[in-house]
Parts: structure tokens; C-alpha cells; sequence
């Protein structure tokens, strides 16, 4: 990452929404997928062990980071964001498969990009995914993002007229999320100061929620018509807490993994983040579906 104000990366235009797109390092193209909730500077320590021997790829959904805040008739869907992963990788030039990992609610857009273009799949790792094994959906998808846009509308009035200039920033992300094992350097520090928990990635955290239900609901139906590609697949459940709930966690990801045909593995003790939390045993597991063209990957790590 650069020294300096301006952010790393780059901006481009995707249907008509700026991206700001991320890439660290040179080897097989890895796509990471970031959870409900997070901007690109949140797989950071993940991204300073990988690196080394992948070439990195990110980017921040509308409305995080330094992406486009959308009007409020923008709606999430899974068949848009799994074009939104094509076209990135088509405007960055990629032409050989990917490896995609996806975190928490990003497994979703991980498993329907898998479904619906396998050609282009090298190999699938969920992080602690979402699976709903009892889907439910009550209130209509529009209703509940429209809700969203309200309530984000008054809070800006309300801190608007009480001359609250900033929200959330970086000693609130220290208070919700976990630490790497080395802490979060001065650019991870400088970039939650700017953007984490402001108007723009709250308001893409609820409209992403809003609109979860019914992307599930869609990538059920995905299920039925495409089969998963025959690429190496990992899930990876993070383990912690009571005992009851380890059991459950584990038992639920178990059953993920086996609808998906993929591989469990098990990190332990790691909370949801595991991300921040564990980020060299998830690097370990990433690698280990690194293409066997460089012999020297092995020992990267």
C-alpha cells in the first residue's frame, strides 16, 4: 500500500458505477471477496501474507471504501454482483482462472460466480461463509432497502444539525472487530479513520443486509440449475466461543461443506473475523490451492 494520502489502487467504471479496485502482488490472479460490512482495507493482513506468491485482487462493493455511493433505487443483487466480479477481472486483464476466497455474506457472490462461469474457476475458499440451511424472507426486498435509505437519511440530518462531522472512524472499528496478530498499521489506522462506520459503507452494510434474503433466495434456485465446477473447493469454519455453539458452527459449516463437495477445514480458536483474527492459518489454506506452477510457493509461508 502507498505511503500518503491518496488511496492505493484504482477506480473503474463498472455498469455505471465507479470501483475502486485493489491488486498486490504477482502470480496466479486471487480474488478475495470482503464480508457484509467491510471495506478493502480489512483483508489487509491477510493480503501482506499472500502477496508473496498471488496476485492480489480486490475490491470495495458500492458504497465501501472509496467506491461509488449509490442512489435509492440501487438495489443488491446476486446476478449483479456476480458480473461486477467478471468485470473486474476483465478490466484488469485476466485471462486465466481464478482462485476466489470470500468472507462471511461474500460466499454467497463466491459460490453463484463458481456456478455460473466455471471455466473461469481455479479454485474456491469460503471464509466462515454464509449458509442458510432454513431460508426465510417476510418483508419485500424494496421495503426493507428503502428503510435503510430512511434511516441513514435522518441520522445524517440529525448529526447534520447537531454539527457531528464525522462518524464512527478508527478507535470505533478497534471496538467491534479484532486486531491482527502484528496490530493495524498506520495506513489501516488512517483508512478506518476516513472510512469506517461513515454514512456511505453504513448504508451499503444495511441495503446489503436488506437485500441478503433475497440473493440467498436466488442462489438456491442458482443451485438447482448449475452444478459446482470441478476445481479444488475449501471451506473454512472459524471455531470459538461456548461449547453448544462450537458444535453447531462446526456442524453447519460440515453441512455446507458437503453440499458445495469441498473440503472442511477447521480454525481453531478464531472468531468470524478470522480474517483480522487468524490471517496467517487462512493464507495457509489459501496456498495450499496455489497452481503447481511455481515449485517455490511451497515455502512462501
Amino acid at each position: 500500500m502507498r505511503a500518503g494520502r491518496e488511496p492505493p489502487g484504482r477506480i473503474v467504471e463498472v455498469d455505471g458505477l465507479r470501483l475502486h479496485v485493489v491488486e498486490d502482488g504477482a502470480g496466479p490472479p486471487l480474488v478475495l471477496l470482503a464480508a457484509l460490512g467491510s471495506n478493502w482495507f480489512d483483508l489487509d493482513p491477510l493480503v501482506a501474507r499472500l502477496r508473496g506468491s498471488w496476485r492480489v485482487i480486490r475490491y470495495d462493493r458500492p458504497g465501501y471504501g472509496f467506491s461509488e455511493r449509490p442512489g435509492q433505487a440501487f438495489i443488491p443483487t446476486l446476478d449483479a454482483e456476480v458480473e461486477r466480479i467478471r468485470a473486474v477481472i476483465d478490466e484488469l486483464g485476466v485471462a486465466e482462472r481464478v482462485t476466489v476466497a470470500a468472507h462471511s455474506m461474500a460466499s454467497l457472490y463466491a459460490e453463484a460466480f463458481a456456478r455460473r462461469y466455471p471455466d473461469r474457476i481455479a479454485g474456491v475458499v469460503m471464509l466462515d461463509g454464509s449458509y442458510v440451511m432454513l431460508p426465510w424472507r417476510i418483508v419485500p426486498t424494496t421495503l426493507r432497502v428503502a428503510n435503510a435509505n430512511r434511516l441513514i437519511a435522518a441520522a445524517e440530518a440529525l448529526t447534520g444539525r447537531l454539527g457531528v462531522r464525522r462518524w464512527g472512524g478508527g478507535s470505533f472499528r478497534t471496538r467491534v472487530l479484532p486486531g491482527p496478530p502484528e496490530g493495524f498499521d498506520d495506513d489501516q489506522r488512517r483508512w478506518a479513520a476516513t472510512l469506517f462506520g461513515q454514512p456511505s459503507m453504513m448504508l451499503a452494510t444495511l441495503v446489503e443486509n436488506a437485500a441478503f434474503p433475497a440473493m440467498n433466495a436466488d442462489l438456491r434456485a442458482l443451485r438447482a440449475a448449475y452444478p459446482m465446477p470441478s476445481a479444488p473447493c475449501v471451506v473454512v469454519a472459524a471455531v470459538s466461543g461456548p461449547r453448544l455453539w462450537r458444535g453447531f458452527w462446526l456442524w453447519k459449516q460440515s453441512r455446507y461443506a458437503q453440499m458445495l463437495g469441498a473440503r472442511l477445514e477447521v480454525v481453531a480458536p478464531a472468531r468470524h473475523f478470522l480474517v483480522l483474527d487468524r490471517p496467517d492459518a487462512v493464507a495457509r489454506v489459501i496456498d495450499e490451492l496455489h497452481p503447481p506452477l511455481r515449485p517455490h510457493a511451497a515455502t512462501d509461508h
